[in-house]
């Protein structure tokens, strides 16, 4: 009796094998390799997502990881607006703000992750004591802001004006002008082996929404008013994170209290008399785009209104820029597939700290003043070459 049991129990296996094999190989080799931080996550279809847009990469990079001893003009402590983040597959240096920035100005520029425990110590350690950098730039993703920014107690820490330094001057701008290399996202091909991986990742995430409609995921696929805010395939959809539209970013209090931990760290920062600081929130991608959106969600982020309502934090802000230039008719300000920027707003960041920086006295002479954006010569018969906005509500 075992062996017609056990002999029908493998004809089963090898059946649901066979219909899984059917199911998953014919998608593994139509996916386009997984490339958006939203798109992985949530599992949605690059081929649908993905930017149709070159992006931009400087090679060799213009901006590097921080090195133990070296000495940089601008210090970034940033997350992954700013530099690769560990668990992405994809990501390297050459395509960030730092890298627009150091080539719109000149200035050497060291980045290193963004944790405020990481900051304090570098502020009591002898780098920073014998070779201050001009400015430290603390970048922060407008979504960290709502827990406590936590570390060392930075109120506490005063270092004093190094020996034989003399009061800082304004560093000339010395425009770099190099021209990145267009940099194309990989497409599905044929003859290279298929990622079996991400399409049995994509059918485990998107069949339990498409069949069951299941939701709270933690990605969310919003309709848009306008089609053409993105060169992706999905015209009038766009992801997001779901914790981009959560209510903390309309609390004002909750802010304060971060812009005055953040005000800390400014004061710690500038003690030694030498070093400038410098506030980057980057704004989420659902902030940006709130009024865009075909039902805009019930909370607007006031953090940019919060930190701009103290003069003393020296903050850039960003949000309002973006969303005029989404407004304007620019696509990719965001990646299409990701949360974070793409070229556009990579550019904008670079081209608005570097304003920013010759009003607090750091830079002197002429910086980019252009709001334009698009670096990359543009491509004719691609759609990138006059971007388009169309209504469908």
């Amino acid at each position: 009796m075992r062996r017609p049991v056990r002999a029908g129990l493998d004809r089963v296996l090898l059946r649901g094998l066979a219909l899984a094999a059917a199911l998953v190989l014919p998608l593994a080799f139509a996916l386009d390799p997984p490339d958006g931080d939203l798109t992985e996550l949530g599992g949605y279809a690059e081929n649908r997502f993905g930017p149709r847009t070159p992006e931009a990469i400087f090679v060799p990079p213009l901006a590097e990881a921080a090195v133990p001893g070296a000495a940089y003009d601008v210090l970034v402590f940033g997350d992954a607006f700013s530099r690769p983040d560990a668990g992405e597959r994809h990501g390297r240096y050459g395509h960030y703000w730092t890298d627009h920035l150091r080539n719109l100005t000149g200035l050497t520029i060291g980045v290193r992750p963004a944790d405020a425990a990481t900051l304090a110590a570098h502020l009591v350690s002898p780098d920073f004591r014998e070779r201050p950098p001009r400015v430290v730039i603390l970048q922060l993703s407008e979504s960290a802001l709502e827990t406590p920014i936590g570390g060392l107690e930075l109120s506490t820490v005063t270092t004093p004006r190094p020996q034989g330094v003399a009061a800082p001057h304004a560093l000339p701008v010395e425009p770099l002008n190099r021209q990145p290399r267009s940099l194309e996202r990989s497409r599905a091909q044929a003859w290279n082996p298929p990622p079996i991986g991400h399409a049995l990742d994509l059918l485990v995430k998107a069949l339990p929404r498409a069949v069951l409609n299941v939701t709270g995921g933690p990605v969310q696929e919003r309709p848009l008013a306008y089609a053409g805010l993105f060169s992706s395939a999905a015209a009038t959809t766009a992801l997001f994170r779901a914790g981009d539209f959560q209510p903390w970013r309309a609390d004002h209090r909750l802010l304060e209290e971060r812009r005055a931990r953040l005000h800390a760290i400014q004061d710690a920062v500038e003690a030694n008399g030498v070093t400038r600081f410098l506030l980057l929130v980057a704004p989420d991608k659902g902030t940006v785009y709130a009024d865009f959106l075909l039902e805009p969600p019930p909370h607007r982020s006031a953090v940019d209104e919060v930190l701009g309502a103290d003069p003393t934090l020296q903050a850039v802000p960003l949000a309002a820029g973006l969303t005029a230039l989404a407004a304007g008719g620019v696509r990719d300000l965001y990646a299409p597939n990701g949360s974070r920027w793409g070229l556009e707003g990579q550019l904008y960041a670079a081209r608005t700290v570097a304003r920013t920086l010759g009003r607090l006295g750091v830079l002197s002479g002429a910086t980019d003043p252009s709001p334009d954006v698009a670096i990359l010569p543009c491509r004719p018969g691609h759609g990138d070459c006059t971007p388009t906005r169309t209504q469908t509500d």
